[in-house]
């Protein structure tokens, strides 16, 4: 997105790329399906940003999610809306996408150089340097857009960093971001691989009350899917720093406990010989509701008629308030998203140029920027890169080898 807001205003780009093809990792976002933004309300999607929210503010406004579904729509991938607002190609393919970015930055006139990971950069009398195994470039404009740690797998190898610290910048360690959850409870490994559906997920961080609702599912080691994911970005730090972080989980966000605890309370008089596992199998997975009578210290088959008050009050906080303790999150490269880079005080967010180095920019995951699942870090991508490409393209480069 970069190159084609550059390349489109007459500017000369080249696109130093490290593997043979482009948009090896933009081919895995959304399991293959591309979610290439959000249109929820724009004082929802700022929000869902965090602390970031002041900083991406006018990348937002620059390039916003109905700009980005206009721009892919009229160049023939016609999209669609799902749940949580989240937005898709029709086709469900990541690859149409990613052929639309590469035939526009093509045919706006950028060149790209595949197959060579970069070596080195630096400026010198006014001209970046990047050198790279048989050649270099020298420009007067330099974005790097290099994506953050995770995936490395797809060439997103953390090397952004440091070519960015060698220029003079300051980077904010790289972290898990959207990624599963490692729990101190061994019981959710029992049950790897059961989906939970829709559930909600809260904390306490310093005394306030931190929240997430969405699909999940048991892993091995824990918990993982978009709420998880979601949870992992906001309690990463206090995770890296050695502090396990207790939570509850709501198995049915969309049913206030007032609610459950009338229904709990009339199935047990009108149903007296129904068995506790088969009122609790109404609400969640068979394979849950054997581990919640388990929590509840309760047999599986005891009739409903012999529940006590204690008992049901038990099931109703099994139900709505499952504890778990978090004590990690899976390790970087098994993350969607890094959390952390290049620090967001030395960059200016009307252009994305470098407080520190005149004509140098920064577009994308490469940021010390993220947001939750949804195409909110797609979005970022989008909005950032454009911002970097238009004003970029305000300094000539010129090849030299």
């Amino acid at each position: 997105m970069a190159a084609i807001n550059a390349a489109k205003t007459g500017a000369g780009v080249i696109i130093i790329e490290s593997n043979p093809t482009a948009g090896k990792k933009l081919l895995r976002t959304g399991r293959g399906r591309c979610n290439i933004t959000n249109l929820a309300k724009p004082a929802e999607i700022l929000k869902a940003y965090g602390k970031y929210e002041r900083f991406l503010r006018h990348a937002m406004y620059e390039f916003s999610p109905e700009a980005v579904v206009a721009y892919f729509q009229s160049r023939g991938v016609p999209t669609k809306l799902e749940k949580n607002a989240t937005v898709w190609p029709v086709s469900d393919k990541a690859s149409d996408v990613k052929e639309v970015l590469v035939r526009d930055a093509t045919q706006a006139g950028s060149r790209f150089i595949y197959g060579r990971p970069v070596q080195s950069v630096s400026h010198e009398n006014g001209l970046f340097r990047t050198v790279f195994a048989d050649g270099s470039v020298e420009s007067k404009a330099l974005i790097i857009a290099t994506g953050g740690a995770s995936w490395p797998d797809t060439g997103s190898t953390g090397d952004g960093y440091t070519f960015a610290k060698s220029l003079g910048h300051k980077i904010i360690q790289p972290r898990a971001a959207l990624v599963p959850l490692v729990t101190r409870e061994k019981w959710p490994g029992t049950l790897a691989g059961v989906s939970l559906g829709k559930i909600g997920i809260t904390a306490k961080l310093d005394g306030k009350k931190i929240s997430v609702t969405g699909e999940a599912l048991f892993t091995h080691t824990g918990i993982g899917g978009p709420a998880p994911f979601d949870m992992s970005r906001l309690i990463i730090d206090e995770l890296a720093a050695g502090r396990p972080v207790p939570v509850q989980l709501d198995f049915l966000p969309d049913r206030p406990t007032e609610q459950l605890e009338r229904e709990i309370d009339k199935t047990c008089q009108e149903h007296p010989r129904l068995a506790l596992f088969s009122l609790v199998s109404r609400y969640v997975a068979r394979a849950l509701a054997e581990q919640t009578c388990r929590a509840m210290n309760e047999d599986m088959n005891l009739h409903l008629g012999q529940l006590s008050r204690p008992s049901r009050k038990k099931l109703l906080e099994s139900l709505k308030a499952h504890p778990l303790t978090i004590t990690s999150a899976r390790p970087l490269e098994e993350a969607t998203v890094t959390h952390g880079g290049v620090a967001l005080d030395e960059i200016d967010p009307k252009t994305m140029m470098s407080k520190k180095l005149p004509a140098l920019f920064f577009a994308g995951e490469v940021i010390d920027a993220d947001g939750p699942c949804g195409g909110y870090n797609l979005q970022i991508a989008f909005c950032t890169g454009t911002l970097a490409g238009k004003n970029a393209a305000k300094l000539n480069y010129r090849q030299v080898t």
